[in-house]
Parts: structure tokens; C-alpha cells; sequence
């Protein structure tokens, strides 16, 4: 499990105020209005930072210029309501551009705490935005979009690492030693001085316990000299004893943290090579033997749309959370290895869900069912578990054409994006910082 921290802000101004300065939305002048609109964003970047998939309906209606009054925008009134009591009567239809414009202000916020929604933004708009009539929102859609991916791609440098490159780490800095305190050379001159004799010629210095015998006393002068002078030796041995320790203590202490922390870089890079080779094995031998473990039999058994479906989950159980662009690559290169001359053409969406009247393994995958859902926007992974539970078929509600078009491979590499997306969502990070206010 990783622990997210607070990224510093990477905003120079919110997406909300991206929204009014574009003319898009217009909320009056009063001041105070803008600062209830920023405790409802922040609000609900607390909600989606630690319950991450309840960002996903709304940001999928948002992104949707032809979504309307959505339930799931609908509610974001609900919040704006504690916030801003009185802010129906600054509109006179219900404020739809008002609500996406919270909805992407919160999403931006949470993304920089919860770096799994981060992932699943960037999937999912990968594949939807593209297919979308999106006016001039775009600008604004694009913003999110990067920030998005480059949360994903701090996370793709720690999980899958470069093969060719040996893991790089910094010199071991070892911790400069501190010098020993230097005394003043008169320190422990009343000391000395008191074992020498009953007095000094130096004034303002008082002898305390002074030695009562001059050296001309030879016999009585040495007894009270070595007694008084053994105390003042033990005490110089005991200040620079401990000095001693004191310093060497602090530097061995500090050269302890600094080696215990590159070891623990060290380990950590090498786990992630050493996971990234192993995932790069599996999907070379997944690659030869085109076999699903899905549908427990060849990939070239299957229908051509199975072969999309089995192939992106089953892809899907081999990779981390985040994988470079080669990977769905070779995810397409498969699907035409096992489709054969099917490969070369194009399915529609409807297409592609017609495997729900199949006898196919894909009704009998707990993940697959668990993906049922009531909400108003629903992805194609979805949409098929609701055909699955609802006993009839259901396209998916993005907002993209019902007539799209695309080869089995880029069908397959759109699942698994979905796939991903939602594990992500399903499995986030522990945020351990609230959402600052911007």
C-alpha cells in the first residue's frame, strides 16, 4: 500500500477560476461567493481523495457536453447548498456548467492526494476524451488531463523501471564530524591553583578547599596536592570523555541514518526491477502461448470480440497499476495474432458487447460481476456486468457515438484501460493530509 503525501500545488490558478476567466461561467462579483465555491471544492476533494470511485460518474457526466442534468451533477447542488445557501437565486436554471466546473476543481485537488484517481483519470480520458464534441472546455479538460499524467508518470518511474539502465542512486553522503568543543585554557585554573597552594596572584579568583602547604612544606604540600589534583584530573578525563561521545555519538548516529536510507533505496530500486523483469517475462510467455486463463482455452478458439475481452483481462492480472505505452502495443499486436484476418475489422460497440449472449466464461468472472453498478454513467466493463445481472443488454453511457467503430485491438486496448482504471479506483492510496484549501 502506498502512503500518498501532498504534492505541492501545481496550479497557478484552479480549474474554477480557469471557468471565470473564460467567460464560461459567471457567478457575479461579490468575493465571497468564490470563497463558498472553494470550501464546496475542497469538500468534496476530501470525498474523492478517500473514496476515489465516487469521483468517477460525475467527472464521466462532466466531461459529457451532452450529459444535461445528470443525477450525479445534480447532487453536487447538495453540497454547494452548505456552502452557499442563497445560490439558486444567483441562477435561473439549475447551474449544470457550475456544477462541472466544481466537480473538475475538486478532481484536480484530490488527484494531487490520491494518486490512483490520478491513474484512473488518465485512463479513462484516454479513452473518451478523444471521442467526445467538446467545445471550449478543452483547454480546461486538457489541464487535468496533464496534471493527471504526470502523477501517473512519477509512479510509472518507481514500478517499472528502465531495463537498460542500472538503478541510480545518488553518493552516500557521509555526515560531516563535528569538532570537540574547545574549553578556555582557564577553566579549570582555581582547580589547579588550589591544589598548588592556600593562594593565587591572580585577582578575582577564588580557591576553594585550597591546598594549606606551600612546596617549600614538601612532605605536607604533596599529600594535599595529589588529593585536591587527582579530582581535578578525573574531572578533564569526564568533560572530554563525554564531549568525546557526545560528538562521535551524533555523526555515527547520522552515518547510521544515511547508509539505513540507501540501503532502503537501493532494496527499493532493485524490488522494482526485479518485479518489472518478471512481469516483462510473463507477458512474453502470455504473448507465445496466446492461452486465456479467463476463458481457460486459446485465445484462437474464441470469437473475435472474446478474443478483446479475454485478452484485456488477462493482460490485466499480469500488470502493476501504472505500464508504459509499448505494453498496449503488444496487446494489439496479440489480438491480430489471435483473430487472424478477423483482426482487420472494425466492431461496433454493440459489437463488441454481444458476447453477453455467449456461453462464454465472462458471465462467470466474480471481478467482471462485481462491476455491476446503478450509477448514471457507466463504462463498457459496466455495462456488460449489468447485462450479466440485469438479464438483458445495456450499452455503456459515455457519451461517445453508439455507432464507434474500432478494430478488436484498440477495442481491447480500451478495456484494459477500463480495467485498470477501476482497480485503481477500487484500490487507493492511504491518504494520510487533508486537501488544503486553494
Amino acid at each position: 500500500m502506498i502512503h500518498a503525501t501532498k504534492r505541492g500545488n501545481s496550479m497557478e490558478t484552479s480549474l474554477l477560476q480557469e471557468f471565470l476567466s473564460s467567460r464560461l461561467l459567471n457567478i457575479g462579483a461579490d468575493d465571497s461567493r468564490l470563497e463558498k465555491l472553494d470550501a464546496s471544492c475542497n469538500e468534496l476533494a476530501q470525498l474523492y481523495a478517500t473514496n476515489p470511485m465516487a469521483a468517477l460518474e460525475p467527472l464521466l457526466a462532466t466531461w459529457d457536453p451532452a450529459a444535461g442534468a445528470d443525477q450525479s451533477l445534480l447532487a453536487i447542488g447538495e453540497v454547494l447548498q452548505k456552502h452557499w445557501s442563497t445560490f439558486r437565486g444567483a441562477f435561473s436554471d439549475e447551474p449544470l456548467t457550475l456544477y462541472r466546473a466544481v466537480v473538475l476543481d475538486a478532481v484536480m485537488r484530490a488527484m494531487e492526494l490520491q494518486g490512483t484517481l490520478a491513474v484512473a483519470v488518465s485512463l479513462v480520458a484516454s479513452n473518451i476524451l478523444p471521442r467526445l464534441h467538446v467545445g471550449q472546455e478543452v483547454h480546461i479538460f486538457s489541464r487535468l488531463v496533464k496534471r493527471a499524467d504526470a502523477i501517473v508518470s512519477e509512479r510509472l518511474e518507481q514500478a517499472w523501471p528502465k531495463q537498460a539502465e542500472a538503478a541510480q542512486l545518488s553518493p552516500l553522503e557521509v555526515p560531516s564530524v563535528n569538532s570537540l568543543k574547545k574549553l578556555d585554557a582557564n577553566f579549570w585554573f582555581p582547580q589547579v591553583a588550589a591544589a598548588s597552594g592556600p593562594s593565587t596572584n591572580k585577582p578575582n579568583v577564588s580557591l576553594t578547599a585550597a591546598n594549606p602547604h606551600w612546596t617549600n612544606q614538601p612532605q605536607h604540600w604533596s599529600w594535599e596536592f595529589s588529593e585536591r589534583m587527582a579530582v581535578v584530573l578525573a574531572d578533564v578525563h569526564d568533560k572530554a570523555a563525554a564531549n568525546a561521545l557526545r560528538v562521535t555519538g551524533v555523526a555515527f548516529k547520522a552515518l547510521g541514518e544515511a547508509v539505513a536510507t540507501k540501503l532502503n533505496e537501493f532494496m527499493s530500486a532493485e524490488c522494482a526491477r526485479s518485479n518489472q523483469r518478471d512481469v516483462a517475462n510473463r507477458l512474453v510467455w502470455w504473448r507465445q502461448a496466446l492461452y486465456s486463463e479467463t476463458a481457460e482455452t486459446p485465445y484462437r478458439k474464441l470469437t473475435v470480440a472474446l478474443v478483446a475481452w479475454h485478452m484485456a483481462l488477462d493482460m490485466s492480472d499480469l500488470l502493476p497499476e501504472v505500464y508504459p505505452p509499448a505494453v498496449e502495443s503488444l496487446l494489439f499486436e496479440a489480438v491480430r495474432a489471435a483473430a487472424g484476418a478477423e483482426g482487420d475489422t472494425e466492431l461496433t460497440i454493440g459489437e463488441l458487447l454481444e458476447v453477453y449472449g455467449e456461453k462464454s466464461h465472462l458471465a462467470t468472472l466474480v471481478w467482471l460481476r462485481e462491476q455491476g453498478t446503478t450509477a448514471s454513467r457507466t463504462l463498457l466493463i459496466q455495462a456488460l456486468a449489468n447485462s450479466f445481472s440485469g438479464g438483458r443488454p445495456e450499452l455503456p453511457k459515455l457519451g461517445i457515438d453508439a455507432d464507434t467503430r474500432m478494430l478488436p485491438g484498440d477495442w481491447a486496448i480500451w478495456l484494459l484501460r477500463e480495467v485498470k482504471a477501476l482497480d485503481a479506483l477500487s484500490s487507493p492510496d492511504e491518504v494520510e493530509h487533508t486537501v488544503e484549501q486553494s
